[in-house]
């Protein structure tokens, strides 16, 4: 137990989508803490993550990940494997936005290809990386799936009237959450939801992994409630004590810790 109790001070964490944004964020904030980190880089022409790695030779291991292709994260999940047993912590980052400015039902085209890429990288994304790597994560301390969600997945407070490919892979990763904790709970495993909130971000970049970087807009030029810093540290407060926020269903709140309806 005395052993156990060690490794968990020091934790091993799997961040996907780390290329930038809220996963940069997550893993610095980790390897400032001492942590253990393997950050999943999609986009090969963004290198924040190489010069993070300068500062973190011994913490920080880069590991080529496509969500959206079972033989990459088959592969990316070998890769983590060879190097750890167990991993404390996964978090379930990438993810796309690319219908901000769809219309309703009622006009007279829908872009499905949108919707369905935004399916597959949000909620199957998620679902391949989490069933590759969930025997691990079992063999950990802290034991514990974490899937960044948005207020865009809760229909109790659906408002919007469009935007279904990004709403619609939201409320399917927080079903896959349920599932996962089903799956999982009597093995001591645990599931979180977490929304960023207004976050100034990129998420909305094109798919394609050499798409040129553009940089957000500026706070002030949006509305925006947060950056990918402060989510970040949010976030690391509430996962250090996620029994707080879970109960029958897995906990789904934002970056305060303010419980979100489903």
């Amino acid at each position: 137990m005395e052993d156990r109790l060690e490794y968990g001070r020091k934790k091993t964490i799997v961040v996907t989508g780390a290329d930038r944004g809220l996963g940069l964020a997550l893993v610095e904030e980790y390897l400032k803490g001492g942590n253990r980190v393997f950050a999943g880089k999609y986009r090969r022409n963004w290198h924040q993550l190489e010069e993070l790695k300068e500062k973190y030779p011994g913490s920080l291991e880069i590991i080529e990940l496509d969500v959206r292709s079972q033989e990459s994260v088959e592969k990316a999940a070998c890769a983590i494997l060879e190097k750890t047993e167990a991993i404390d912590i996964l978090i379930n980052n990438a993810g796309v936005w690319l219908d901000h400015n769809t219309g309703t039902i009622l006009d007279e085209e829908m872009d499905y290809d949108a919707i369905m890429e935004q399916i597959n990288v949000n909620a199957l994304g998620a679902l391949r990386v989490t069933h590759a790597l969930i025997h691990a994560v079992l063999k950990s301390f802290d034991q514990l799936v974490v899937n960044i969600s948005s207020e865009a997945a809760s229909m109790t407070d659906c408002k919007k009237d469009s935007q279904f490919g990004y709403c619609m892979s939201k409320a399917a990763l927080n079903m896959a959450s349920c599932l996962i904790l089903n799956g999982i709970r009597e093995k001591g495993g645990a599931v979180i939801n977490l929304h960023p909130g207004w976050m100034q971000s990129v998420i909305g970049e094109p798919a394609d992994c050499d798409a040129p970087y553009v940089e957000p807009a500026e706070p002030g030029e949006v509305k925006y409630y947060t950056t990918p810093e402060i989510t970040a540290r949010g976030f690391i407060r509430i996962l250090e004590e996620p029994e707080r926020f879970s109960g029958r269903l897995p906990g789904f709140v934002n970056y305060r810790g303010d419980k979100m309806n489903w």
